[in-house]
């Protein structure tokens, strides 16, 4: 082999050599970076590799509440994380915020940023890992280093930057829009002419998505009521719900839970949390009220209302106000109805847990029977927005709260996250205070229990998680006995206790005590019957009865017995109805078992008609019934005045007399009705004097027929033409009546008067007629008789 042979393979294995080696020396991503992006620094002040990375190439939120990020650092040391700074394409402008944060740590560390708070003054930036520590440099002041693109430099902290950078804090809260992230060894940053932040050496990235709810609130706040409960404030909502009730009447001495949902609000609840050391404001963490009335306090378009709304007149109606929720609890859940940002560790539902016993702020407030109104919002005003007062440190607010309304009459109060068009969204829901009470269904008038065979009974306000027995004592029979009982207390609010005594009959008395838990809750006499809802029955033993009593006389001959079928005392009305109401009577009769009671009616006067009616005794259900004869009084002659009873037939002979006035029927009122003869003394009319024309049958003395005369008055009624004291009909002008009936139209003979034989003129009575009439002091004889041609 040449020498020229030998040098062309010395140099191409010297370039082999220079190949590998220029291979081996190359740098690649680090492994297990989310997202890696190489920036490029001024010559000769490339920064070494970053050994750290995101754990997301993108972190979700919702603007105002907060967002965790996750940072892996491999070999520990300092990270610096800018925040924002970026540029937006719409608009094309920057971002409007800039931050630097300076984390430490080893491994996985957790950075939670409030994005309600940044920008603020105050720390937003906190560390929900076991390990590591962060800390924003726009509130520590860090020493950072920030060149122009030339690299000369600009400011050495965040102060120092433009105002074109939101290095000096936003106008407002961080709005919805995209954040870079981007994650450094080193603290050099570059600033451009228009604002844009960016790292000067190699970096990680990832951003910070901000994002708007489709609802900020729920559809209904929640209501329920649940057990009083202890004071160390660790209950879970769902065991105030396994204890409790889905009703908004709330028993005085329980717990009233009210639940609101909403997104936005959770960033100013941790703040406030933070402030007052209540712990993270996650879900199924516990804090007290008053951190929600720090946050009603402040201007941040945040309002929950709780007004009674049934105030007495003249009344300022009760307002649960922010002061009063010291005493309250608030509980935090993650949201049910709304959807929940995947990067949000905060809560999206709040339950404010309110004892309404006596003896804290809210309690000494809410009185039974009164009626309340919630009402949660956010506040909004169409055309406006918020903004931060121009000068923050003059406000007397926390700097996270100073807007422009604070002390501004003329701004009305915004939440942060709603745009001019918005006006503000509110939710509804109504309470009330009921008496704490438990209320037997069946107690006697001295209290007394009623047991029958559904045991005890009753409605109550006390919730089905309350722990009550009922114990029965029985010393009857042969040997006392006593038994123990849970009472079942239901949903609707009714409760039934087994009293466990089966040889217990109606009529025993039992002890009966109420425990609620350990100590007594009541005590009182039971008693057992049949029914309970029918414990006294009073029933008539009489059988159905027939009466004869004279007209006038009193129903002494009436007697009832009431007895009583059931096992406490009764007393109900008894009732006597004759001839459905013409003659009633009703008393209250009170009835013990075994003793029966006979009523009597020796006062009870019969003023009724002569003849046969139907009667009813009744009480508490049960009637018996019997027919009662009237008789007439036989010392009264009753004597018919011409205007009653004049319409039957053979009665008085008014009506079938007043055939005769046609000539119709002239006989049918002869005959012997009411003691008339064949002379027509009716002894049951009076006198009435008239003209003395006409008849009421048409009958005159000279038989020339009825109805040609002249008649008084409607010339047909013999009831209202002319007849004499004794009856008698007259006939026509200045005659006699011969003693003609005027009511039955016959003849003096008794014959038709159409007889044309018949002399009217030499007709004469017969007898003088003689009855009895009612005077003042007793009875009188009356009579006629017929003088010079005229009936005297």
């Amino acid at each position: 082999m040449d020498r020229t042979t030998r040098a062309r393979r010395a140099v191409a294995w010297l370039l082999g050599i220079a190949l590998v080696g220029f291979l081996l020396a190359g740098t690649s991503p680090a492994v297990g970076a989310a997202t890696a992006s190489v920036t490029t620094a001024p010559a000769g002040d490339a920064p070494a590799a970053v050994n750290a990375s995101f754990g997301s190439d993108t972190y979700t939120t919702t603007a105002g509440d907060l967002a965790e990020l996750t940072v892996n650092i491999e070999e520990g040391g300092t990270k610096y994380l800018l925040v924002g700074g970026n540029r937006l394409t719409d608009p094309n402008a920057p971002v409007g915020f800039v931050d630097v944060i300076e984390v430490n740590g080893e491994g996985s560390v957790t950075v939670a940023l409030n994005t309600r708070t940044a920008g603020t003054g105050v720390d937003y930036v906190s560390v929900t890992s076991e390990e590591g520590s962060a800390t924003s440099c726009a509130v520590s002041g860090c020493s950072l280093d920030f060149v122009d693109e030339d690299g000369e430099p600009v400011a050495s902290s965040l102060a120092g930057l433009p105002s074109s950078t939101g290095a000096d804090g936003p106008v407002r809260p961080l709005v919805p829009q995209r954040y870079r992230l981007s994650l450094v060894d080193n603290a050099t940053f570059t600033v451009d002419g228009d604002g844009t932040v960016a790292p000067a050496g190699e970096s990680e990235r990832s951003k910070l998505v901000l994002t708007e709810p489709e609802r900020r609130v729920a559809e209904e706040v929640e209501v329920f009521t649940t057990m009083p409960g202890g004071s160390d404030g660790g209950e879970a909502v769902g065991s105030l719900r396994s204890d409790g009730l889905d009703r908004s009447a709330v028993t005085k001495g329980d717990r009233l839970v009210i639940g609101v949902e909403a997104a936005g609000i959770w960033g100013a609840f941790s703040h406030l949390a933070a402030e007052r050391d209540a712990g993270p404001v996650e879900a199924g963490e516990n804090a007290t009220g008053a951190v929600l009335g720090d946050l009603l306090t402040e201007e941040g378009g945040v309002h929950l209302r709780i007004e009674q709304t049934n105030p007495r007149r003249n009344n300022a109606p009760t307002r649960i106000g922010p002061d009063q929720l010291e005493d309250a609890t608030l509980i935090f859940e993650s949201a049910s109805e709304l959807e929940s940002a995947p990067d949000d560790p905060t809560a999206g539902r709040l339950y404010l847990v309110i004892d309404t016993s006596d003896g804290n702020a809210i309690g000494d407030r809410l009185d039974p029977g009164e009626e309340y109104r919630v009402e949660f919002g956010l506040d909004g005003t169409d055309g406006e927005r918020y903004r931060f007062a121009d000068d923050p440190a003059a406000v007397d607010a926390d700097a996270p709260f100073a807007a422009a309304s604070v002390g501004d009459d003329g701004t009305p109060e915004q939440f942060p996250y709603l745009s001019t068009d918005e006006t503000g969204v509110t939710v509804n829901a109504t309470f009330s205070v009921s008496e704490r009470y438990l209320r037997y269904d069946h107690v006697t008038d001295d209290g007394e229990v009623l047991v029958d065979g559904s045991g005890v009974t009753g409605t109550t306000t006390l919730l089905p998680a309350n722990e009550l027995t009922a114990t029965f004592a029985y010393d009857g029979g042969e040997t006392p006995r006593a038994s123990e009982s849970t009472v079942r207390i239901d949903d609707d609010g009714t409760f039934s206790v087994d009293p466990g005594i089966g040889e217990a009959q109606p009529g025993d008395r039992l002890t009966f005590d109420l425990y609620a838990g350990s100590g007594p809750y009541d005590s009182r006499t039971a008693i057992v019957v049949s029914d309970a809802a029918d414990p006294d029955r009073l029933r008539l033993a009489n059988e159905p009865i027939e009466l004869n009593v004279t007209r006038g006389d009193t129903l002494s001959e009436l007697s009832v017995t009431v007895r009583n079928a059931g096992a406490v005392e009764g007393r109900e009305s008894l009732s006597l109805d004759v001839a459905g109401g013409e003659l009633y009577e009703e008393r209250y009769v009170t009835v013990a078992p075994d003793e029966p009671k006979n009523e009597t009616f020796n006062g009870t006067t019969v003023d009724l008609d002569p003849g046969t009616y139907s009667y009813t005794l009744a009480i508490d259900g049960d009637e018996t019934t019997g027919t009662l004869t009237v008789e007439p009084d036989p010392a009264v002659t009753q004597i018919d005045d011409g205007t009653d009873d004049g319409g039957t037939d053979g009665d008085d002979g008014g009506t079938d007399g007043d055939d005769g006035g046609t000539n119709d029927d002239g006989s049918d009122g002869s005959g012997d009705d009411a003691g008339e003869t064949g002379n027509g003394v009716e002894g049951a009319n009076e006198t009435e004097t008239t003209n003395g024309t006409g008849v009421a049958n048409g009958t005159e003395p000279d038989d020339t027929g009825a109805g040609t005369e002249t008649e008084p008055e409607n010339g047909t009624d013999g009831e209202n033409d002319a007849e004499t004291a004794n009856g008698t009909g007259t006939g026509s002008v200045g005659e006699p009546g011969n003693g003609t009936d005027a009511g039955n139209g016959s003849a003096p003979n008794g014959s038709d008067g159409d007889d044309p034989e018949t002399p009217a003129a030499s007709a004469t009575p017969g007898l003088v007629p003689v009855g009895t009439r009612e005077a003042f002091g007793g009875t009188v004889v009356v009579g006629a008789t017929y003088l010079l041609g005229h009936w005297v």
